[in-house]
């Protein structure tokens, strides 16, 4: 495979959106029902956000090599799980949350999403998330059906809109076959994890995903966590496949037990996706990847150099940037601006501080605790290129065309990449007061063939 990058070099598709205003609120209103979120509370997508076919499978390409090479990686760290949760300096409270060792080495990428900026040069991975809770799938699942209902067909005969959880649903047949069960998914969630709560048609988030499953020649039903730990004492045994949703790490960092969690790990069905997704997720391995390991060919070196930005771990004491030697410590200091500290093993921007938004004083704080957890990783920053996106704000019922920095995130399964979100700002209203906050917004992605 050669890197050719066409990320900066193609011409972004023409903007498409819906045209009657009333039209696409109501359809908003009823697609999100029950749990219509922040993501669109004042302003909302007008329609996907376009990028050249092009650039979708130069991404597609590029993940699935980064998760080949994340596999190796973490792999290089030791011959069992538990040796490799240490070697990462993992919580010592999920050692138990391990399945035997094909099946973790054989599933542990199965589901993931990168967090990857188009800048510049070209496309730009920060993260990749290993795990069935990856963000994204509902959302875009339901964002894509919207376009393919508002859109005219002269627009959608170009345009590619995947949608994920079909994909996923035909991922997990084929995950059933290979493990000899029978089709039957079990789906394991916790509403608080969404920000949801079981009042008003809530549920419905995960109604969505059994529905699909169901669509898919499985059958499914939703349990939330609690409900799912009653059902085994009676029906232990019934449930061939977990489809789990929540994440231990999560739990702990909340202050929640673990036993429930733990006890579904342990229930006798195969659980997906196995505890070592968050080693293949940790971002450890992008600091070792930069840094350059024995093990690479030179194609691996070349690929990490296009597409991964200098990162280090907060252990080395001196490292290499941009042809200087320095101590870590003073890099960080004195190019604040051209860095992002972050946690390792965090999850929804948790623990992420980024120089250029942070006080010196709260940058000196970060850097302590930083290399006093010794888990941390420094990675250099990257910037978003501008794009045009067309949102609609909900309070003055007009269209606004905007141009924005985003960050996509591309949904991985099985190998393939099966529809991408994409969070974008938008600013505050133009008679908003001085210093106002402007939205994220989450949209989806749609790739244009000319």
């Amino acid at each position: 495979m050669e890197h050719t990058s066409t990320a900066a070099q193609g011409t972004a598709a023409p903007a498409l959106c819906a045209t009657d205003p009333r039209l696409l609120l109501n359809a908003f209103d009823h697609q999100f029902r029950g749990f219509r979120s922040f993501w669109f509370d004042r302003v909302a997508p007008a329609g996907p956000v376009v990028r050249p076919a092009a650039q979708g499978e130069e991404l597609e390409r590029a993940s699935a090599y980064l998760a080949g090479l994340l596999r190796r990686a973490v792999r290089s760290l030791g011959g069992d799980c538990v040796t490799r949760h240490r070697a990462l300096g993992l919580d010592e409270r999920l050692t138990d949350f391990y399945a035997d060792e094909d099946f973790e080495n054989t599933y542990a990428t199965v589901m993931g999403r990168p967090d990857v900026i188009l800048t510049e040069s070209g496309w730009k991975f920060i993260e990749f998330n290993f795990c069935s809770s990856t963000g994204g799938q509902v959302y875009a699942h339901l964002l894509n059906e919207l376009w393919r209902q508002l859109l005219p067909d002269t627009a959608l005969a170009k345009l590619t809109l995947a949608d994920p959880l079909k994909a996923r649903g035909d991922m997990l047949r084929t995950v059933l076959e290979d493990l000899g069960l029978d089709p039957y998914v079990a789906l394991v969630g916790y509403l608080p994890d969404v920000f949801l709560t079981d009042t008003g048609g809530s549920r419905r988030y995960y109604e969505i995903e059994v529905d699909s499953l169901r669509k898919s020649g499985i059958r499914a039903e939703y349990f939330d966590t609690d409900e799912f730990i009653e059902a085994l004492g009676t029906r232990r045994g019934e449930f061939p496949l977990v489809l789990e949703r929540t994440v231990p790490q999560e739990w702990i960092d909340a202050g929640r037990g673990l036993d429930p969690l733990l006890r579904i790990r342990k229930c006798g069905s195969a659980v997906l996706t196995p505890q070592s997704s968050y080693q293949a997720a940790n971002k450890q391995l992008f600091a070792l990847l930069s840094k350059g390991q024995e093990w690479m060919t030179d194609r691996d070196r070349a690929f990490v150099q296009q597409y991964i930005p200098w990162s280090r771990g907060t252990r080395e004491e001196t490292v290499e940037f941009e042809g200087e030697s320095w101590k870590l410590d003073e890099l960080l200091r004195e190019r604040r601006a051209d860095f992002v500290l972050k946690r390792s093993d965090g999850d929804q921007n948790f623990d992420v501080h980024i120089g250029s938004r942070t006080d010196a004083s709260a940058w000196e704080d970060v850097i302590v605790k930083a290399r006093t957890a010794g888990t941390w990783i420094a990675q250099e920053a990257v910037h978003s290129t501008e794009m045009h996106a067309d949102v609609f704000d909900c309070d003055r019922g007009e269209y606004l065309g905007i141009s924005t920095r985003a960050v996509f995130g591309p949904l991985f399964m099985g190998g393939r990449m099966t529809g991408c979100v994409v969070r974008y700002d938008v600013p505050a209203p133009g008679n908003a007061a001085p210093g106002t906050a402007g939205s994220s917004i989450l949209g989806s992605v749609g790739w244009y063939a000319d």
